[in-house]
Order: C-alpha cells, then sequence, then structure tokens
C-alpha cells in the first residue's frame, strides 16, 4: 500500500500556501442552537453563508509543547522559517465585518473568486460578492454566538497535510 510521505505533505501544504484563502462564517440553522450538528464530509458550501475576509496571515508551524501558537484542544505550535506539512493561517475581522449576524458555521475556502469591479483592498466580501465560492477545505459548526461590532474578531488555524 502506497504511503503519503513527510515531503509530498510539505508541498501540499506549499501549493495551498500559494492560494488564495477565505474564512466564511455563516448563519447555520437555529435548530442547532438545541441539538449541535455534526459536520458533513461531503459538503461543497455552508448552509448560509454571511461573508468571507480574505486570510490575513500564513506561516509553516512544528508541533512544540513549549510553542507560542496555541489552538483549543491544548496542541501548541512554533513558526519555521522552512515550509512543512503543517500550515498556521489566520484571519483577523474588521469590527463592521458581520456585525449583528449570529454566526453558527465557519468554512475554510481554497481558490474562488469574487466579482469583478469591487474596490481595490477589499478583504471582506459579503454572499452576493462570492462569484466562485472555491474549494471548502474544512468546515466548522460552532455554538452560535453574535459579532459584536465592538469585538475585533480573529479566527487561526493550523491545518494538516
Amino acid at each position: 500500500m502506497a504511503v503519503l510521505q513527510d515531503q509530498g505533505r510539505t508541498a501540499l501544504a506549499r501549493a495551498i500556501a500559494a492560494q488564495s484563502l477565505y474564512l466564511a462564517w455563516g448563519r447555520g440553522l437555529p435548530a442547532w442552537d438545541a441539538v449541535p450538528a455534526a459536520e458533513p464530509t461531503t459538503a461543497a458550501a455552508l448552509v448560509d453563508e454571511i461573508g468571507r475576509r480574505l486570510v490575513t496571515a500564513v506561516q509553516y508551524v512544528l508541533p512544540n509543547v513549549a510553542g507560542e501558537i496555541e489552538l483549543p484542544d491544548a496542541s501548541r505550535y512554533t513558526t519555521s522559517a522552512t515550509p512543512t506539512k503543517w500550515l498556521h493561517v489566520r484571519w483577523t475581522f474588521d469590527f463592521a465585518d458581520a456585525a449583528g449576524e449570529d454566526v453558527r458555521e465557519l468554512g475554510i475556502f481554497v481558490g474562488g473568486t469574487v466579482v469583478a469591479g469591487l474596490p481595490a483592498g477589499q478583504r471582506y466580501f459579503t454572499a452576493a460578492q462570492v462569484d466562485n465560492p472555491g474549494d471548502l477545505y474544512c468546515l466548522e459548526r460552532i455554538p452560535k454566538f453574535t459579532r459584536n461590532a465592538g469585538v475585533r474578531q480573529v479566527q487561526e488555524f493550523v491545518l494538516p497535510f
């Protein structure tokens, strides 16, 4: 049986890091508030996308119990100057992005395009401004929170390859 090698995984990480990466958030379904919904493995889109932001930072990382990057599962990573099979990606939303919206799901999209004619430098896009959503890399359904315009929302993930 063929086994994917670390060098091949690193090549995949480099290929993904070179593309446009978006974090989209969605309203999901209010029924999820009572009964959490499991994430499918076949989804191509969010249930009810609100908008998405272009990635703020992408860096290679390595697992390190004393690392400065900590995830909710208590795993820790440290940055790497050379490519690895793990990508740390971070999105820093503006205060007004989706203000007042209820968020129940997050999705990382690879590639995709937005409609033509938008202002140069725009980094947050409403669902109506997305021409081609790209490929859904991962999906997370979360307990509902309401976007507060007084909070700068930051989302970060370590993507394994």
